[in-house]
C-alpha cells in the first residue's frame, strides 16, 4: 500500500511588532504617571498654600518679614506724603471756548491752550519724579499713570528678629499700640526664609485682637503697591 504523503500547510506567522510597540509606550506612560504622583507626594509637605482669605471694611496695615526679621512697611506715611505734593501742586484750567463766536480769539486761546498743557506736564513730571523714606523703605514712583509704588530695603535697616518683637519695647508692638483692632488688621508678606518669625509676630496679633492675613512672596519678588489697591484679606 503506497504510503500518501501528506502535504503541509504552513500558516503565515503573525506580526506582533505593533502590539509591542504599544504595549512598550503604555508601560512607558504608566511610569511616568507613577513617577509624576510620587514626586507630588513626596512635595506635598513643603508646598505652602495662601489661606482662604474673607472680606473686611477694616484698613490693612502691612509688614514684610525677610531674613527672618519683621519690618512695618508703612504706606499710610507714604499716602500722607503723596498728598502733600499733589495738593501743592499748581491747578491746571483747560481754556473754554466763548459761546459767541465774534467772541473768539485764536491766539488768545492757543497761548492758554498752550499754558494749560504746560500745567500738566510739570504736575505729571512731580508726581513721576515722587520719592520718600519710611523707616525701613525706600519708596519711589515707578508708574504714574497706574500710581505704582516700588518699596526697596534700606541697606543698613534691619527688622526685628523674633526674639526682638515680643519685647515690650520693640517697635513692632509700639506700632500695635497705636492701630485699633476694630478699625485695622495686620496683613504680613512673608518670605519662604521667614515663617519661624511670621508664627511668632501673628501670635502677637492675635492676643492683642487683631485680625490676620497674610501671603507668601518669593524672595526675589519686590513689594509693589499701585492704584489697584492691595489684595491680602484676613484669614
Amino acid at each position: 500500500m503506497r504510503n500518501r504523503n501528506r502535504r503541509r500547510v504552513n500558516h503565515p506567522a503573525q506580526n506582533l511588532d505593533s502590539f509591542l510597540d504599544i504595549l512598550t509606550n503604555t508601560v512607558g506612560v504608566l511610569m511616568f504617571i507613577s513617577l509624576f504622583v510620587t514626586l507630588i507626594a513626596s512635595e506635598a509637605d513643603s508646598i505652602v498654600q495662601t489661606p482662604l482669605s474673607s472680606k473686611t471694611e477694616k484698613v490693612p496695615r502691612f509688614f514684610e518679614i525677610r531674613d527672618n526679621k519683621i519690618a512695618y512697611i508703612d504706606d499710610e506715611k507714604v499716602g500722607q506724603d503723596i498728598e502733600e505734593i499733589t495738593g501743592n501742586l499748581p491747578a491746571c484750567h483747560r481754556p473754554e471756548t466763548p459761546d459767541r463766536p465774534e467772541l473768539f480769539d485764536r491766539q488768545d486761546y492757543v497761548g492758554h491752550l498752550r499754558d494749560y498743557r504746560s500745567c500738566l506736564r510739570s504736575r505729571g513730571q512731580r508726581i513721576a519724579n515722587f520719592q520718600t523714606q519710611t523707616e525701613y523703605y525706600n519708596v519711589r514712583m515707578i508708574n504714574a499713570s497706574t500710581f505704582s509704588l516700588v518699596y526697596e530695603p534700606i541697606a543698613d535697616k534691619e527688622g526685628e528678629s523674633k526674639e526682638e518683637l515680643v519685647l515690650p519695647q520693640s517697635n513692632y508692638l509700639q506700632v500695635l499700640e497705636k492701630l485699633d483692632p476694630k478699625k485695622d488688621y495686620l496683613a504680613f508678606i512673608v518670605r519662604p526664609d521667614s515663617f519661624s518669625s511670621f508664627r511668632i509676630a501673628r501670635e502677637e496679633a492675635w492676643s492683642k485682637g487683631f485680625d490676620v492675613g497674610w501671603e507668601p512672596h518669593k524672595t526675589e519678588r519686590p513689594i509693589i503697591f499701585g492704584s489697584g489697591g492691595r489684595s491680602i484679606g484676613v484669614q
